[in-house]
């Protein structure tokens, strides 16, 4: 793989990059074994009404691109860390793993909050619907990391664009992921604007934030 990468890339590849060729391949592995297992979901993205009518596993389908999102997402955020506690994660690789499982307990803490939220706040919530929303267009933010992260370490792209760029597309996705969950609330109390925000906060940003305090220091 190194060596195909060197041709296509004579002036791009750098040493020490081997621990990013194979984060590429092994989450690019965990999507093609995910288009076996779940063969109908697949052929559905070309529709997020048909999304909603497969049947497959949405479980182990989220969390399997839970996994991978991380796992990228971890790839580019280590380039930003610290060396603070480099004495125990010496490496790169070391880092990007240690910092994918931090963004995976973050997924989790941000389910608990969010079954709290609707408790605390009263608002009505499908499941359901709910699991194949955010399924669906993770879907499209892992093929949005995969690709920049590829661009990132393997050719000479503005590397500040393109996290600007990358940003962008992964708040656009989110944000449409929660637009069409909020519209088909069942409660009319989870349609106010009061309670939206309250939740998004509870939700999103406080669990972040806690995510960034403990991969900045």
């Amino acid at each position: 793989m190194k060596s195909l990468l060197s041709v296509i890339f004579v002036n791009h590849l750098e040493p020490g990059l081997d621990w990013v060729i194979y984060v590429l391949v092994l989450t690019l592995l965990l999507i093609v074994v995910s288009r076996l297992l779940f063969s109908y979901n697949f052929d559905s993205l070309m529709s997020i009404e048909r999304f909603q009518q497969v049947n497959d596993n949405q479980v182990l389908f989220g969390v399997i691109f839970q996994i991978v999102y991380a796992f990228l997402l971890a790839s580019i955020i280590v380039n930003f860390l610290t060396d603070d506690y480099s004495f125990i994660f010496n490496t790169p690789a070391i880092k990007s793993a240690a910092v994918a499982v931090l963004i995976l307990l973050f997924f989790w803490l941000r389910k608990i909050l969010a079954r709290t939220s609707l408790y605390a706040f009263g608002l009505g919530n499908d499941n359901d619907f709910s699991q194949k929303v955010f399924n669906y267009y993770r879907v499209f933010s892992v093929v949005a990391l995969w690709l920049a992260t590829f661009l990132y370490y393997f050719t000479e792209i503005n590397k500040l664009f393109l996290l600007i760029v990358l940003g962008a597309i992964l708040l656009t996705i989110r944000l449409m992921s929660f637009v069409l969950v909020f519209k088909n609330r069942p409660s009319e109390k989870s349609k106010f604007l009061y309670y939206n925000i309250l939740y998004i906060c509870t939700l999103e940003i406080l669990p972040l934030l806690v995510f960034l305090k403990l991969v900045s220091t």
